[in-house]
């Protein structure tokens, strides 16, 4: 009914989408569905090759859209995401798209797919979380019917984020600590034993359920385990109180680690 009943018939298709000839269209009229549903033919095809006097529209517009996608074909690792023939497939296998859903990307592209186009079409720096947004199991990878390798643009596009990030945010601050601290021995296991002293203010009943000021998302819908003890390494008696042996065999209280 949209196709034959306005006057004025406007179609706006991205650039990505021109094929050269009609062959090579039948071949992705079999891919999509098969891919999306599992279906041998999809019933939501249209076409329409302009105007016929006294049927359908009497006026056609066909606008191609560029929007950042000349961009993106510059980049030679990020191009292959223009592949895309939005067939769901990525969708349908990610862990994290089945646990989040697609309003928690915040674009018109969720999942897999969505987590590189999006930040590709409106620059790394105004969605930077989105390349983030995934396990980089791989699972988008093989069942891609085009073969995007989602997860090496993920990790492309990290590295842009990482690239825009400014050297004094508070992540960059907090890396940049955390590698001073690891490069010493000492210093690690002062930081350890610092971490566990300081933890006590937060630990109730055997899990840290509240962190204060910018560390309060990590545990506004998870609990986070405290920092264990030490245990021994050659099988003996741990030098904390949370292990004990019976039998022959460790038992762990909450708090310790084996």
């Amino acid at each position: 009914m949209c196709v034959t009943l306005p006057q004025t018939l406007i179609t706006v298709m991205g650039i990505e989408k021109i094929l050269p000839t009609f062959q090579d269209f039948a071949v992705f009229l079999q891919l999509l569905p098969r891919s999306s549903t599992g279906e041998r033919m999809n019933p939501y095809t249209s076409l329409w090759t302009g105007v016929t006097p006294g049927d359908g529209p009497q006026t056609f517009h066909l606008v191609l859209l560029d929007n950042g996608r000349t961009k993106v074909l510059s980049d030679e690792v990020g191009r292959q995401t223009l592949h895309c023939i939005r067939c769901s497939a990525c969708l349908n296998i990610c862990p994290v798209y089945a646990r989040t859903g697609g309003h928690a990307y915040g674009s018109v592209y969720p999942g897999p797919i969505g987590a590189i186009l999006t930040p590709q079409l409106v620059g790394v720096e105004r969605a930077k979380t989105l390349p983030y947004a995934s396990t980089l199991c791989g699972a988008c990878y093989e069942v891609c019917p085009v073969k995007i390798n989602i997860p090496e643009v993920l990790l492309h596009l990290r590295g842009k984020v990482t690239q825009h990030a400014s050297p004094l945010g508070p992540e960059a601050l907090a890396m940049r600590e955390l590698a001073r601290i690891f490069a010493s021995p000492q210093r690690y296991e002062q930081a350890q034993r610092l971490a566990r002293r300081g933890q006590m203010l937060f630990v109730h009943g055997g899990v840290i359920n509240h962190l204060p000021g910018m560390f309060a998302g990590w545990t506004t819908a998870r609990d986070l385990a405290p920092f264990p003890g030490r245990v021994s390494a050659t099988g003996g008696e741990s030098d904390r109180k949370g292990v004990s042996h019976e039998g022959g065999r460790k038992r762990c209280h909450p708090g310790s680690y084996s």
